[in-house]
């Protein structure tokens, strides 16, 4: 159980620091296609690592709301942002 956590919270960090360039993370709260397109580089490493399914699309969509609603409206914290996503990574592992 443990492994699959480490795997999970290192695709999140790939998916969500690495695969984001400078001109993504300033500009996807004014443009959804930023978002969008931030929001499809932060599943690829859970794609490659754990396979297509049903949850993938639910950590897209996560991902994108939790994202939007921080980027766009700024109404979350640095760290609520991230602890929805653990939650989500969480539900991921059910």
């Amino acid at each position: 159980m443990i492994y699959k956590i480490i795997i999970l919270v290192m695709c999140h960090l790939i998916g969500d620091y690495v695969l984001q360039n400078d001109f993504i993370a300033s500009t996807k709260g004014n443009n959804r296609y930023h978002m969008l397109v931030h929001s499809i580089l932060y599943c690829v490493p859970f794609a490659l690592v754990c396979g297509i399914d049903f949850r993938l699309l639910i950590m897209f969509m996560g991902h994108f709301i939790i994202d939007t609603g921080k980027a766009r409206y700024n109404y979350i914290s640095y760290i609520q942002d991230q602890l929805m996503h653990y939650m989500y990574l969480a539900i991921y592992l059910i």
